[in-house]
């Protein structure tokens, strides 16, 4: 891969820094690629003097996205993708993908509990942890906590991802593409604290030695929040490596580990009023904001330890043809443990999901030591050009493939511990017998795709492509009961047609298909068939776009879909002495219809702005439960947006003024829709300032987060388990950084 230049943005100072690197990080550097280097160099190469440039504020100006599978700016490309790059996430103080959900209006929290595993919804659809995440284009997990220090920019593909991903929830697809090698080297440190006493030290360095490049990004932080006994730690290292074999082949490679230690904070519930053993009423959001009900004497924190890897070698044939080969390694430990508060038994009637009208909630020990998840994935990618019937066509084939893995302990802990009160918490006793029988999967799947991209004209442009995926899926219960084999050939199309009514104006209509898996949760408790494997369904999306080039650094799109997704769904047993269900794949059927807009880059040298909003109408269309029939789909906003604006003020250079408006509304809690959350808004706001002290450029922060202090619930996610839990916003927070670039 070549470097990549990093040049000065207006508002910047008015003349670069030039440092050489100190003699110190060039040994180390040096010590830690001088065997990949040697490889390289056939005779000794010149180091030319290295430049550091100072960054600008965001500029919000992504071309392109290498989640959208087409080779093709992001202008011309019949889909709806949204960019979230390191420059806006700076900006906005954001350190986890939860946080970074609120910019853009089309994504939305899905169970993201502080201190444990996060994951999002992408047009009302809860993605899948193990399939709808990429990294650096390659097949990855995100069951893990996502470290941002070394990722470049967060990729949303919106819809089904059939085409790019096989088997895939319909919601979308997320790419973290990390960051690179640059051509101008720099050593950048930053130090924040927020109102908690939440800390950072973070460093992002980058040179070059001889041909090859090298860039490290470390981290440490510790975890200080607003809820008790909830603190922890995290760790950060990673390096990424860019080496020029010749002149048409180069070989890049980047390694991670990250270690986070944190105790996870439960959701809360419904509370059940009138003792009828249905929980109905929405408690106070303001009262039980910083609660934490996981705060027992025996409670334990979260471990993950994640180990990441990737190669890509990139080959150009010809002017026209250019080959990739690009291998990734997942792998994961996770100590889960919780006092998890679950139903309330109390009350004359047993309320489940909910807690007790007066607050009671049963609370269970759950413990999950030495969990372990890998997933193997690989890409051999061809793409080229070619002329035929007298148009331009560009073709891409591949073959892929994953490999992936669930190991569990033989057994875990999820016991009663007794009753507590979310309004007056009390202390209980430990309940840690492990005789919860666990279940241990594989899946493994082989892809073969292709697509063509052909311009027809100045007027007409068409994509289509198709992926083949054959998936093998087994499971088998820890004592070697139950074991389950399922393989299965899914073929999903994409097809999609462009009207460029000018150079800036386009019109497009694409027609794509997905495809799931599901299994059933490992909850013996409520399942007769728990930790089984279902036979994978596929998803169907319509979609009409409009893109408007408004100059070259803004761009205006408008999308309107439909999305069809069938579940699996419950049947319940009377004869069942637990009252257990049994999971039926394709019981029910999804229906998502909406519109989205957005405005994102810069309308001057002055503001940039990343706007979006979407309107959803999500609604059960079939399912085994008559009554959810046309209900809407719980968690899923009706209305949501999201504004950023980041304006430079010109009188005083350096310094640059934000804020992010969010706000989410028609979120329903109860599957019969009965109950929703009031409408949830947040107002940020910050500041930066960049100036020189002691022949250095500092990057001083500001980020007011909440500023009004508003109390409200920001999501309402229903489980695969039929678990409802409610989760508050966080109060203001007040968080300052400084940046030392040298």
């Amino acid at each position: 891969m070549a470097f990549r230049s990093q040049t000065t943005q207006s508002g910047m100072l008015p003349a670069p820094l030039k440092r050489r690197v100190p003699r110190h990080l060039v040994a180390l550097i040096a010590l830690a690629c001088s065997q990949g280097i040697s490889l390289a160099q056939d005779s000794p190469q010149r180091v030319e003097p290295i430049t550091v440039t100072a960054r600008s504020a965001p500029v919000l100006e992504a071309e392109d996205a290498q989640v959208s599978g087409f080779n093709a700016p992001l202008a011309k490309t019949p889909q709806s993708i949204a960019v979230i790059g390191s420059d806006l996430l700076a900006a906005t103080g954001v350190r986890t993908l939860s946080s970074a959900l609120k910019l853009d209006a089309s994504l939305a929290d899905n169970y993201n509990a502080a201190g444990y595993v996060e994951s999002l919804s992408v047009r009302g659809f809860a993605l899948d942890q193990t399939n709808n995440f990429r990294r650096n284009g390659l097949a990855n997990s995100n069951y893990a906590p996502i470290a941002l220090e070394n990722k470049e920019r967060i990729e949303i593909l919106k819809g089904t991802a059939g085409l790019q991903a096989g088997v895939a929830a319909p919601g979308g697809l997320v790419n973290f593409v990390t960051k690179q090698p640059l051509r101008d080297a720099f050593t950048a440190v930053t130090l924040d604290v927020d109102r908690w006493s939440r800390t950072r030290v973070h460093l992002d360095a980058n040179t070059r030695i001889g041909i090859a490049g090298m860039r490290i990004n470390l981290a440490g932080e510790r975890l200080d929040n607003q809820f008790d006994r909830a603190d922890g730690r995290r760790a950060l290292a990673s390096a990424a490596f860019a080496l020029p074999l010749s002149s048409k082949t180069s070989l890049s490679f980047d390694l991670e580990h990250h270690h986070q230690r944190q105790p996870s904070v439960p959701g809360l519930g419904l509370l059940d009023r009138n003792d009828d053993g249905y929980a109905e009423s929405l408690p106070d959001a303001r009262q039980l904001w910083r609660v934490n009900l996981n705060d027992q004497a025996w409670s334990l924190p979260v471990v993950s330890r994640t180990t990441q890897a990737t190669a890509k070698l990139e080959h150009a044939l010809s002017a026209n043809w250019k080959a990739s080969l690009g291998i990734h390694h997942f792998a994961t430990k996770l100590d889960d443990r919780i006092a998890f508060p679950d139903g309330c038994g109390s009350a004359a009637n047993y309320v489940y999901p909910g807690f007790c009208g007066n607050g009671d909630v049963d609370v269970y020990d759950f413990r999950n030591d030495g969990e372990r998840r890998t997933l193997t994935s690989f890409d051999a990618t061809l793409r080229g050009k070619v002329k035929a019937f007298m148009s331009d066509h560009s073709v891409t084939a591949s073959l892929s493939g994953r490999d992936g893995s669930v190991r569990q302990p033989r057994a875990g802990a999820y016991n009663y511990a007794g009753t507590t009160n979310v309004f007056a918490p009390i202390r209980l006793p430990a309940n840690a017998a492990l005789d919860s029988v666990n279940t241990n999967s594989d899946e493994r799947a082989l892809e073969a795709a292709a697509s063509i991209h052909s311009k027809w004209n100045g007027l007409v442009e068409t994509f289509a492509g198709v992926r083949i995926t054959r998936a093998k899926r087994t499971s088998v219960r820890t004592d070697g009961s139950e074991g389950v084999a399922l393989t299965q050939t899914l073929a999903t199309p994409w097809f999609a047609s462009v009207l460029n009514l000018t150079t800036t104006h386009a019109l497009y209509a694409q027609y794509s298909q997905g495809a799931e898996t599901e299994s059933v949760p490992n909850r013996s408790d409520r399942f007769t068939n728990f930790g089984a494997q279902l036979t994978g369904a596929k998803s169907d999306q319509v979609e009409l776009g409009w893109k408007w080039q408004v100059t070259p650094r803004l761009l205006a799109t408008a999308a309107g879909f439909s999305i069809e997704k069938p579940y699996a769904d419950d049947r319940f047993d009377p004869l069942d002495e637990g009252g257990r269900a049994t999971r039926i794949a394709n019981g029910k059927l999804a229906r998502h219809r909406g519109v989205e807009l957005s405005l994102v880059g810069r309308v001057s040298e002055t503001l940039s702005l990343q706007a979006s909003a979407t309107y959803l109408d999500a609604r059960y269309v079939r399912a085994l439960n008559e009554n959810i029939v046309n209900q809407r789909v719980t968690n899923a906003p009706r209305f949501a947006a999201s504004v950023f604006a980041d304006y430079k003020i010109a009188a005083v250079p350096g310094l640059s003024i934000n804020g992010l408006l969010y706000l989410q509304q028609g979120k329903t809690v109860d599957p019969l829709g009965q109950i929703a959350l009031p409408r949830a808004a947040q107002l940020d706001l910050g500041a930066s300032y960049q100036t020189r002290l002691a022949h250095r450029v500092i990057t001083t922060r500001l980020n007011i987060e909440n500023v009004t202090n508003r109390a409200y619930w920001r999501e309402a996610p229903a489980t695969s388990w039929g678990g409802l839990y409610l989760f508050a916003s966080a109060p203001r927070n007040v968080r300052l950084s400084a940046t030392l670039d040298f």
